[in-house]
Order: structure tokens, then sequence, then C-alpha cells
């Protein structure tokens, strides 16, 4: 299944390149994300599945440094390969090369990946007395909802920034070109913060439980709130220094809302509840940035980001700190100690010695 969508979404890509009326570039779009749909639902179904606990955060977000790369490699591609117009192909290049990468993973994908042998984990295996839950009882509880909506404004705020930094930067500097620093900056910045923040929790939960992944997600995003106002208020240099300080804290949060839901969900509605929670947090995340040029119009572009980006950051901390006393407190597991093996009576044979030894 993640083979035959990623194949899906690849070919949507190339497809993409190809287009010459917008109504098709829609349409494609939507096929496009039909098939990317299913992919993070299932890698992190695998993901949890593959690795043990002490490292699940951090697996999830080296697994989710892809958005980052991805999103990262689009500044310089989308203006200095289309500027290039290699082949006379202009812009449609980036999305064949895309795709044709896309492909050969798909090929990967489905020749050599294979399903890990399902596992109960987090609270599931705490507190395994086997009753059968249905998914309308794991997405209808207060801390999932709550969850849904925190992760949800978080995700606005992320998205709002994506798609207005570079139109931004250049209506407020258009003497300055920020591609490469906006390349440098997602990628190496943002891929610290999302290590980082898996590497924290994992420690950190040893001791405290999921409790403390909420705790680390509340506190990231609160102080990478003021560092992302700076990013929107200063002049080009203090403005890449400000991103980047806030890109390390700001950027912890994926992994470690994701080792969260597969530590919360049990096993039998796992994917499908991941699923859900990414159609809503995709539907109110993605959409509401389009409420920035409508209030741009009324208080300012910058202003907008400011109340859209910055303020998103800011809600969403309150939130997941409001999440965490939701949540219910789990023994953390630790290993059995292994008793002393059982000598046999009768059998005790301190007292010899080998003959190589008094050698």
């Amino acid at each position: 299944m993640l083979g035959a969508c990623t194949l899906i979404f690849s070919v949507a890509t190339i497809l993409m390149g190809a287009v010459n009326h917008y109504w098709e570039l829609t349409l494609l779009r939507m096929v496009l994300a039909f098939g990317e749909a299913g992919c993070n639902p299932m890698a992190a179904g695998i993901l949890s599945d593959l690795f043990a606990e002490e490292y699940r955060a951090l697996v999830m977000s080296i697994f989710n440094w892809g958005i980052y790369g991805g999103y990262g490699i689009a500044f310089p591609v989308g203006r200095y390969v289309t500027a290039a117009n290699i082949w006379g192909l202009g812009w449609r290049l980036s999305y064949y090369a895309g795709g044709v990468v896309g492909l050969v993973l798909a090929l990967l994908t489905y020749t050599t990946l294979r399903d890990p042998q399902r596992q109960a984990i987090g609270e599931e295996r705490n507190n395994a007395n086997g009753e059968k839950i249905t998914l309308w009882q794991v997405v209808s509880q207060p801390r999932m909802v709550l969850l849904c909506l925190a992760a949800s404004i978080r995700h606005m705020g992320g998205l709002c920034f994506a798609y207005n930094c570079d139109l931004y930067y250049q209506t407020y500097f258009p003497e300055v070109d920020l591609g490469w620093w906006l390349f440098a900056v997602t990628i190496c910045i943002g891929s610290i913060g999302v290590v980082a923040g898996g590497v924290l929790s994992d420690k950190i939960v040893a001791t405290m439980g999921v409790k403390s992944r909420l705790a680390v997600l509340a506190l990231s995003q609160l102080i990478a709130s003021p560092l992302a106002f700076g990013s929107v208020y200063f002049e080009p240099t203090g403005a890449m220094i400000s991103l980047a300080c806030s890109y390390i804290f700001a950027e912890m949060w994926f992994g470690i809302l994701f080792a969260i839901l597969v530590e919360i969900v049990p096993l039998a509605v796992r994917s499908t509840t991941l699923g859900v929670f990414l159609f809503f947090m995709n539907n109110i995340g993605g959409n509401l940035p389009v409420l920035v040029e409508p209030l741009s119009k009324a208080i300012g572009y910058r202003e907008s980001l400011w109340v859209f980006y910055v303020g998103a950051y800011f809600l969403s901390s309150i939130l997941f700190f409001f999440t965490m006393f939701l949540m219910e407190q789990q023994p953390v597991a630790k290993p059995a100690l292994e008793a002393p093996p059982m000598r046999p009576k009768g059998v005790d044979n301190t007292a010899f010695e080998a003959e190589s030894s008094r050698l």
C-alpha cells in the first residue's frame, strides 16, 4: 500500500509538469494529495513497530526530516532551475525530476520494505486488558480533540510562513536574494530542531512518561514564538538569524507529536487514527492561511503574519500545555531484573580446581 501511494503521487507530480491549463494542475494536485495522504499514517505505523520506545521520537523526527529537506530544496529549485530554463522546460523540469525520484522510491519501497510484526506499545502495553476499542472511542477522547486542535493551530502557523516567506521577503526586501539563505536555514537549522526534539523527549520520557513529550512541545513552541516574530520584523540579516534560532525550537514538534500519537492509540486502530488526525490537522491548518490575504488588506501584510504565524506558535504552546493535564500518567516500563540462575542441589562444585589452573 505504501509503495502504491508513492507511485500515485509520483506519477501525478510528473504529469503536473506537462499541464497547459489551471484546471489540469488542480485536478492533478488532488490526485497527488490522494496518494500522499496514505504515506504518513502507514509509515508512522511501520516505524512504531520497528523501533523501541527509547528511540521512538528520534525515529519519527528523522522520518519527518524529509519535510524540511523537500521544503528547503524547493527554494533554490523553484527559483534557479526555473530561471536556468534547462532544455527550454523552465518550471516544468522541477516536476519531472521530482516525480522520477519518486518513482525510484516507489519501486524500492515495494521491493525491499516488509511489514514488521505489529506490537502493542505505550498505554496499550501497560493496560492490556483484552477490551476491544473502536475508532470513535479513540478520536472522541478530550485529550485527542485538544491535541488535534493544538496540532492544527501549529500546522497553520508553519504553513502560513511556508506559503508567504518568499513573497514576504521579496515584498519588503526586493534588493536582497534570500533563496539560498532560506534553503540553508530550513534544511540545516530546521533539521537540527527536528532531531533535537526527538532526542530530548526520548531522554526525559524514560522518567516522566508521555506527559514529558507534551511538556517539550509546549516549551519549544513558547520559546520559538518571539524568535518567529523577529523573523518577520527585523531587516534581512536579523530576520535570518531570528528564523534560524526559531527553527531550532519550532521544528521539534512534528516528530514528538507522532511519537505521542502512536503511544496513546491502540494497535487495532493506530494507522486509521493517524489518518483521521492528519485529515483534520491538514484541513484546518492547511486552509486557515488563506485568511492572511484579506487580513493583510485590513492591517498590513507583515501584521497579518504576526497574527497567523507568530500567534499560531504561541497559541499552540498554550494548547499543548493544557493537553498535558489530560494525559493519563502511565507507569514507565522498566526492564525486569534477571534472576540469578538456579543451581541444582547436590551439584555444587565450587571447590573444584582444574589441573591447568594449578599449573
